[in-house]
């Protein structure tokens, strides 16, 4: 076992510069020799740390590095040296951006604060996966798949990066009139059921559905805030269902869920927390968005959460 495991993404350009810092940082805090380094593809072949495992890479690099040291059954401190996009995770840490004082909370920082985790698992797969931000169905996890698909193309991927964030809110413009279409020719449309746990005295939620957030923080995306009132430390999972078919203006809910101020909204927005565990079903299999990345498609699934599981290192 090594006392520092640091985990890297090598493959990420920005990832790459973060790490050239770090080792110079390690070299001159005499700390190089008590490090020992890890891609993010090859976890399986590491040994738990001692004293603290170190992520350096972007939210999608936390998150793999995450499960694996969930997995495994890892409890030291976890340092975050944030190398993505968004870098959603960090922020919510009030981690600074200056690297040489994140080197300094991430190695030698005491401080920490706890992280909830939330579980998910379906029937063709044997072992839970880990949310740590956040995950949906319908609309957003369509919008986030069709991106993903489309930026295969050397133009569309030329033309995304010049348009930012706009490009999701163009591509869910497409959506919105998809959805729109099928409900005017009478198609069929996302039905869920959600079965709570009977002692939180929360009725079963059963109706048509446009988008389905399940999150342990408010934003999703950096740009949309879904569930105001999640934390990422408060032993609860937020739950949020936009319904189909009611006759609102869906660009103007979507508006309001970018400021956070749909909740007021009940006839079309239903808002839950839970300690869980929720077993959601679908009326027809529907891809999955968790932490940013399509991971699956299912028509059943069971939610949990571990309160506490994580604690992350974090400024004074």
């Amino acid at each position: 076992m090594s006392s520092i495991l640091v985990v890297h993404n090598p493959r990420s350009h920005r990832g790459a510069k973060v790490f050239a810092i770090m080792k110079r940082w390690l070299r001159g805090a005499g700390l190089a020799q008590s490090v020992e380094f890890v891609e993010v593809t090859e976890l399986k072949n590491a040994s738990l740390p001692t004293e603290r495992l170190v992520v350096s890479g972007g939210d999608g690099t936390i998150n793999s590095a995450l499960e694996w040291f969930y997995r495994e059954k890892g409890d030291a401190p976890v340092g975050f040296l944030p190398a993505g996009t968004g870098n959603c995770l960090a922020a919510e840490f009030g981690l600074p951006k200056d690297y040489s004082r994140l080197c300094e909370i991430a190695f030698r920082g005491t401080a920490r604060r706890p992280l909830d985790v939330l579980t998910y698992q379906v029937p063709a797969e044997e072992l839970p996966r880990l949310i740590l931000q956040s995950s949906c169905f319908g609309l957003p996890a369509n919008v986030g798949l069709t991106y993903e698909r489309l930026r295969q193309n050397r133009r569309h991927r030329m033309l995304f990066r010049m348009l930012g964030n706009a490009s999701y809110n163009m591509l869910a413009m497409f959506e919105i009139r998809a959805q729109r279409m099928r409900e005017r020719r009478g198609e069929p449309v996302l039905n869920v059921k959600v079965a709570f746990p009977p002692e939180e005295g929360h009725p079963d939620f059963e109706g048509d559905v446009l988008a389905m957030f399940i999150q342990n923080e408010a934003a999703t995306g950096g740009n949309l805030v879904p569930c105001p009132l999640a934390r990422v430390d408060d032993g609860l999972m937020d739950i949020c269902i936009f319904r189909a078919s009611t006759g609102h203006s869906y660009i103007k809910m979507l508006g309001k869920l970018g400021k956070g101020r749909h909740l007021e909204d009940e006839e079309v927005v239903s808002y839950y927390q839970s300690k869980g565990p929720l077993r959601v079903s679908l009326s027809f299999s529907q891809p999955f968005s968790a932490d940013g990345d399509i991971w699956l498609e299912s028509d059943e699934f069971e939610f949990a959460i571990e309160p506490r599981r994580f604690e992350i290192l974090v400024g004074e």
